[in-house]
């Protein structure tokens, strides 16, 4: 009578080689297409400084109180204004039994200082023209140190990105079109390396904002911005236009 036997199989050694010989050939083809796929996360980080940049540009841009689209000069003639209006203000004051009490009735000025208040007011940025405090008082700001003798404005927000925000004091009514009024200079991982406007991704990008709510990448080659502002070009597809309307 025949006994059947049940026979355990292995792998032979020269089977086990082949396996894993071929596993990490796979393995190695795998591997630049996870780091294609991967996030890049200065890329990533640039997208979201000029979302940040785009979305507070967009919302001052269209207050009507702080940054009106057009000024009555004279009595006929009104001329663009956008974030050419730097007025601020004034909060008309009345004594009561010799208590100087803030007039809680309005008018046109006093609509722009009630709400330039409400903006500025517990802000980290705590001087600064009036674009540039507006603009940091928009975000979420953790410190700051700002100058209204430089019209510049450092700060970080709580994101970790260090932003430098300066006001171009030669801008005009003449040259709003082609002058930036405002230049938004951002450092995506604060301290964090490689530090650069000029690394193969670079960390450092300047955003031109001009009267109009316009915001551009474009530097001059004689810009220290202009190699970080090409890489900008190609990563920000769609940029978001904050035209405001004539």
């Amino acid at each position: 009578m025949l006994t059947l036997m049940n026979k355990k199989k292995a792998f032979t050694l020269a089977e086990a080689t082949l396996t894993l010989f071929l596993l990490s050939i796979i393995t190695a083809a795998m591997i630049p297409a996870a780091v294609n796929v991967s996030p890049d996360q200065f890329r990533t980080g640039l997208r979201n400084a000029y979302s940040m940049t785009s979305g507070t540009i967009s919302t001052l841009i269209n207050n009507e109180n702080l940054y009106p689209s057009r000024e009555l000069i004279s009595s006929e003639i009104l001329i663009p204004k956008g974030f050419l209006y730097d007025t601020t203000g004034t909060k008309h004051t009345y004594e009561a039994d010799g208590v100087t009490i803030a007039d809680n009735g309005y008018s046109e000025t006093n609509d722009i200082a009630w709400e330039y208040e409400a903006l500025t007011k517990n802000c980290a940025c705590t001087s600064g023209p009036k674009l540039v405090r507006s603009f940091c008082c928009s975000m979420n700001v953790t410190a700051a140190n700002c100058s209204d003798a430089n019209k510049k404005c450092s700060f970080t927000t709580n994101n970790g990105m260090v932003w430098t925000v300066t006001q171009n004091s030669s801008i005009t009514t003449a040259n709003r079109d082609t002058t930036p009024i405002l230049y938004v200079e951002v450092d995506l991982n604060g301290t964090g390396k490689p530090n650069s406007k000029t690394a193969t991704s670079p960390d450092q990008y300047k955003f031109n904002v001009f009267y109009n709510g316009r915001i551009e990448t474009t530097q001059t080659s004689k810009d220290a911005y202009y190699e970080s502002s090409l890489k900008a070009k190609v990563y920000l597809e769609n940029p978001t236009k904050n035209k405001k309307k004539q």
